[in-house]
């Protein structure tokens, strides 16, 4: 079966090389070498010579990386068998591919993604997966199937069938036909996830709360697992009304380590975390752990929160298409080094938020800080205001985006020109990166479109009255273009006003 994934955000791929492992079969062309120093010391004869040049015949090699199962999340050893008519640890590669969002965030992945790559030399080649049965927490072993995955084909996922379960020594082993990602996953949720009625057959019995989760185990929790309640939490997901500290705990532990989507938390008291060690709701940018949800903190306010962190730090530390609103921050603390604010430290996919008020301090900031969010790409505040002092400074910078376009010179390199039809035409300069058209409705950003003609790669030098009026006919609309300088958005044009 397979499954096409969409692929939403730029990908990053990292990861150390695995060399492989320890011995080898020798091959046959090792054993007449040796064999024929021993015989003589002499040169080789012109038959000889023909015969070395020969292509060795193929023999079964292994190779393999151990790991600390929790640096795998799960995985104590890979190990790569096949043959070939070279050494295999030069003919064969294998990557974790931790640093790629979309292999991290395969639903029911257990342990680390693995990309296998090797050369022509290489046949019959079987990948087999060392799990530790400790971490499985709950998961049947039977349930544990391997997915391949091969960008070159449309970023396709296959299930790969005839894999062998060998429970004694804790192995999961397929045939690796093809060069690519293999992943381990748990076949109930990653069936369940696409509707598949197959996966009844592997559903079984789980408590979430009975095992650590990945949050607990690779972060610091601060005081939230001490204030959390877990079966309340899960009792209570994914709309969760808090009015006390112990039930706000509650909300990040379900986010951060049970699932980060598609919750809202709603205040319905005001709440002090004086003397608490919180910690960000949305901790990762790998994976399936951004906090997309909503906080709407129905006019209450949030007082005396210390979160300190390096990167992504924030009441929500990494959000995607998550929204805030009516709340407020007073007297916070928050540290960090980059991606660092109040409210978010790094959050993108999102529009607006309304009535998000705060006030405190932001210290050790260096990069993307701001007193409400650190870093965003296209966040409209509506009726938001920050009263912050940051690295003893202080600064109403809602955002450090705001801050880069309030401090950039804008020079108006392009002239826009408003047509009898309502279509805007403007001139044609090089050298200018990512060029934009920007529509602003009733002083909201509401479009941001490439200056480029999507079919033709050219420049395009006329835009519709469509797309002008994409916010609305009521109001003010102002369309103007921007290109990326210092780190983000920049005007670059005149403004072209349309309405009232």
């Amino acid at each position: 079966m397979k499954k096409i994934i969409a692929i939403l955000l730029a990908l990053a791929v990292t990861g150390g090389l695995f060399s492989c492992g320890p011995e080898r079969a020798e091959s046959s062309r090792e054993r007449e070498h040796s064999a024929s120093e021993e015989e003589t010391t002499e040169g080789p004869t012109e038959e000889e010579t023909e015969e070395e040049t020969e292509p060795a015949e193929p023999t079964e090699q292994s190779c393999h990386k151990s790991f600390d199962s929790s640096e795998s999340q799960g995985i104590t050893r890979i190990t790569l068998t096949a043959k070939c008519s070279g050494d295999l640890r030069k003919e064969a590669v294998l990557d974790d591919v931790s640093g790629h969002v979309i292999h991290m965030g395969v639903v029911g992945r257990f342990g680390l993604p693995f990309e296998l790559s090797y050369t022509d030399n290489v046949t019959d080649a079987q990948l087999s997966f060392t799990y530790d049965k400790e971490e499985l927490r709950g998961v049947p072993e039977e349930n544990l199937m391997v997915l391949f995955y091969n960008e070159d084909e449309e970023a396709i996922y296959d299930e790969i069938p005839g894999s062998a379960l060998d429970k004694e020594n804790c192995t999961v082993t397929v045939n690796a036909e093809k060069p690519g990602v293999y992943i381990l996953v748990d076949a109930y949720q990653w069936l369940d996830a696409w509707g598949d009625s197959r996966a009844e057959s592997y559903a079984y019995d789980k408590d979430p709360t009975a095992y650590p989760t990945d949050w607990e185990r690779s972060c610091d929790t601060g005081s939230i697992m001490e204030l959390a309640d877990k079966q309340w939490a899960v009792e209570n997901a994914p709309l969760f009304h808090v009015s006390t500290p112990e039930q706000l705990a509650s909300a990040v532990y379900y986010i951060n380590g049970l699932n980060s989507s598609n919750v809202s938390i709603v205040l319905d008291a005001d709440i002090d975390l004086t003397g608490y060690d919180w910690v960000p709701m949305g901790w990762n940018s790998s994976g399936n752990t951004a906090f997309s949800g909503s906080v709407d903190g129905g006019g209450h306010k949030i007082t005396g929160m210390k979160i300190e962190g390096s990167t992504e730090v924030g009441f929500i530390g990494y959000g995607l298409g998550c929204t805030v609103s009516d709340i407020t921050f007073e007297n916070a603390e928050v540290s960090g080094g980059a991606q660092v604010g109040i409210v978010g430290g790094e959050v993108y996919m999102t529009d607006t938020w309304e009535n998000v008020h705060v006030s405190g301090k932001i210290t050790g900031a260096y990069d993307d800080y701001g007193g409400i969010v650190g870093r965003e790409a296209s966040l409209n505040f509506v009726n938001c205001f920050a009263d912050v002092e940051i690295n003893g400074e202080k600064s109403d910078f809602l955002s450090y985006r705001q801050k880069v376009i309030t401090e950039t010179e804008v020079v108006e390199t392009f002239t826009l020109t408003l047509n009898e039809d309502n279509s805007i035409t403007r001139d044609d300069h090089e050298g200018f990166r990512n060029l934009c058209w920007q529509i602003d409705h009733n002083g909201q950003g509401v479009l941001q479109r490439g200056a480029t003609d999507p079919h033709t790669d050219e420049p395009e030098l006329t835009l519709d009255p469509s797309y002008v009026f994409f916010g609305g006919s009521d109001g003010k609309t102002e369309v103007y273009l921007t290109a990326f300088i210092n780190g983000t958005y920049i005007r670059v044009s005149n403004i072209i006003t349309v309405g009232q």
